[in-house]
């Protein structure tokens, strides 16, 4: 009975829970990053993205996929700013399957998390904190692949967590002219790769600036999905 509770309080695990990794993807909608992951984001777990300062065209990143699935809710977990509904209904998200949660504390947080992976209702999840540590990570990633549910943690360390979190997969984020650069340090089922650029160009031609290849140049990549003022409603 006592390991039992202890399962139940997500304190041990079950070595079903732990065994090889899962290797079904979902499409991220760029094919380039498609292929450079071998079938795209992984079909669920928690997914770390180091992103550096807000607004570097991260939340372009994952709008492609969320947009294409919408068969059940998607929770946002403490954006930095205020959404924009109407912006996001115009990238083709479903604002009536997506639910915004706001958070007093990173405990509060991660609670919230965790219950909406449990809840089995959830089917992709983006939570923004400034850390996590190992015993989190792992419940997190536990109930994400229980649910069958994609977690993205986003975090503004322009590095991926030193600690060997147990997440599947952890990558960091870097503006560049047309898009971004992304480093993978960590992808279940694949070897180490080189660094890939995502163009984003051609989904939104006006975020590049001809000439313009420094990161230094990141307002061509802000983000007005979190900028403007009106909220998600």
């Amino acid at each position: 009975m006592v390991l039992l509770q202890l399962e139940k309080e997500r304190l041990v695990w079950r070595a079903r829970q732990v065994a090889g990794p899962d290797h079904r993807r979902q499409s991220s909608f760029y094919p380039t990053l498609d292929a450079h992951l071998q079938g795209g984001w992984p079909h669920s777990g928690l997914v770390e993205l180091a992103c550096g300062p807000a607004g570097i065209g991260e939340l372009r990143l994952l709008l492609p996929l969320l947009a294409q699935a919408q068969s059940r809710l998607q929770v946002w977990i403490n954006p930095p700013a205020e959404l924009n509904g109407q912006a996001l209904a115009q990238h083709g998200i479903d604002l009536s399957q997506t639910l915004l949660i706001r958070c007093q504390n990173p405990q509060q947080a991660l609670w919230s998390a965790e219950q909406s992976l449990n809840s089995g209702c959830c089917s992709h999840l983006i939570l923004w904190a400034l850390r996590l540590t190992a015993p989190q990570a792992k419940r997190l990633q536990v109930s994400a692949k229980d649910n069958q549910a994609l977690m993205f943690w986003l975090h503004s360390q322009a590095e991926p967590s030193t600690s060997a979190l147990p997440v599947s997969a952890r990558l960091s984020l870097a503006p560049v002219a047309t898009g971004l650069r992304l480093q993978i340090y960590k992808y279940q089922g694949l070897w180490p790769q080189h660094p890939c650029q995502v163009d984003m160009h051609e989904l939104w031609p006006s975020l590049a600036t001809p000439g313009h290849s420094s990161p230094h140049h990141v307002p061509v990549l802000m983000n007005n999905i979190v900028a403007l003022p009106s909220k998600l409603r």
